[in-house]
């Protein structure tokens, strides 16, 4: 479900620890490309014993890239219209902690390294408030078209060019 921001977006490098919300999910802009997501934790996300599943995670991360994408590169929904797409070639997390329902998580999402046609992300997840890392993250995702690999999107580019 896509929701409306409740205030202007940030312009890269300016805007540094303000606070901007969407509906369940605030996130606070720190200087580019990085962000931070905050999550609550829903019933749906949990398993019996009300803790996180190991697999919503992967879920956290994904909509952590797509808040990213949405902040600092003009949005998912541009990037296709330009023809490209980005898909995950590879992923991974470390769980270190748990998460349980009504919690709420920090997910700081950060790209690591970028190639001709691929971005590497960092997530870490935390309890809100708190130091302790309960998870982290990784996934490499690929820009693709019609005819297979293709370089970052320009916006994209910008962002993280000095990370190649």
């Amino acid at each position: 479900m896509k929701t409306h921001l409740n205030q202007v977006r940030p312009r890269p490098g300016r805007s540094a620890g303000r606070m901007y919300k969407r509906e369940g999910v605030t996130m606070q802009a720190q200087p580019p490309p990085a962000a931070l997501c905050r999550i609550r934790v829903k019933p749906r996300h949990c398993d019996t014993q009300g803790m996180v599943h190991a697999i919503r995670y992967y879920e956290f991360f994904e909509d952590g890239f797509l808040e990213w994408l949405d902040w600092f590169a003009g949005g998912y929904a541009k990037i296709r219209a330009d023809g490209v797409d980005l898909v995950v070639r590879a992923n991974g997390c470390d769980y270190r902690g748990s998460a349980r329902l009504d919690d709420t998580l920090a997910v700081e999402i950060a790209p690591t390294h970028a190639g001709r046609s691929s971005l590497s992300m960092s997530f870490t997840v935390r309890r809100g408030g708190e130091d302790g890392i309960i998870a982290i993250g990784y996934a490499t995702y690929v820009a693709v078209a019609d005819d297979g690999a293709v370089e970052l999107p320009g916006r994209v580019r910008q962002m993280v060019g000095h990370l190649a």
